[in-house]
Order: structure tokens, then sequence, then C-alpha cells
């Protein structure tokens, strides 16, 4: 029975996203039923699409990186990923052909910032605010979008994480 009654109350909860009602009476009003829908936005909505890590897209091109990130504290070839690496305090950016191939987060950020929503650098909220990985690699989760892919690498004794990497799935 009590299973029941909770089950109940939960069907007949509104849920955080949807159109809520509002009845109210005013006195000059009496008689007269006035309505107020509001919608409440669905706090850290899981994205549909990752467009961009820490404000950088894989369509950038090495100006608009220098654009909105300014000058890199070091340029750097990677020999083994044949990329040429933009590093900056907190971010790498790795290019081919002058674009975007990876947006590379070091942990002491502390945050990451996916699309236009800041998350902190914790294993359960980037879990619950990137909608749960897609699959799990021996040294990460992985999140899928399409094409376009986070992974968040883990350090294996402490479960806390290493650093997040932003990719296209179909370069690699």
């Amino acid at each position: 029975m009590m299973k029941t009654l909770l089950l109940a109350a939960g069907l007949l909860t509104p849920f955080s996203g949807q159109d809520t009602v509002q009845q109210t009476v005013s006195p000059q009003t009496a008689g007269h039923m006035v309505r107020t829908v509001q919608t409440i936005p669905a706090p850290h909505a899981v994205p549909v699409d990752f467009h961009t890590l820490n404000g950088i897209s894989l369509d950038d091109t090495r100006a608009d990186v220098l654009k909105k990130l300014g000058k890199p504290l070091r340029v750097k070839k990677d020999m083994l990923l044949l990329s040429t690496e933009y590093q900056y305090p907190d971010v790498v950016v790795g290019m081919r052909d002058d674009v975007v191939s990876y947006v590379h987060v070091d942990p002491a950020a502390g945050r990451i910032k996916v699309n236009d929503e800041w998350l902190p650098l914790q294993r359960k909220t980037l879990d619950q605010a990137l909608g749960g990985s897609q699959f799990t690699a021996e040294d990460g989760e992985v999140y899928v979008r399409g094409q376009r892919a986070i992974k968040v690498f883990m350090d294996e004794t402490s479960d806390k994480p290493k650093y997040v990497e932003f990719f296209d799935e179909t370069e690699w």
C-alpha cells in the first residue's frame, strides 16, 4: 500500500523543465480565474551536442583560437599525433592543418566549460551533467554526441580526473 501511495505521489509531482500552472485570485478579479504559466529550465540539462570545450570548437581555426585565447605560453610540435599544440595555462589546443583537432584540459583548472556551462572536475558531477558515459575505457569515461566525444581520463588509484579531452571520433 505504501509503495502505491509513493508511486502516485511521484506521478503527480511536476517535473523540472515542464510548465507549471499557478492559480491566483485577487480581490479585483473575484469570480475570474487568472492563470500564470511559468517555464522552469532544468538545471544541468544534458547537452544534446558537444560544440565547445572551454570555449574552443573543433571547427575553430588557428586564427580563431588566437583571437579567443590570445598568444599561447608555448607552441610545440607533437610528432606522435602529427599536430601542433598551443599551450595555455589550463588548456592545450591541438591543431592539424590550422584547424583544431583536440582540446586538452588540465585538472589544475578545477572545472571545464562544456558548451556554455561550467562544470567542476568531479566524476559524479560530470557524469550527471553529461548524462552518463556511453562507454568506459580502461583509462576513463567517454561521453559521445554524434562524432564528437569528451573523454575524462581517470587516475586509477584515486578515481579522480587526470585530464579531459574533446575530440572528433572520426579523426582517431
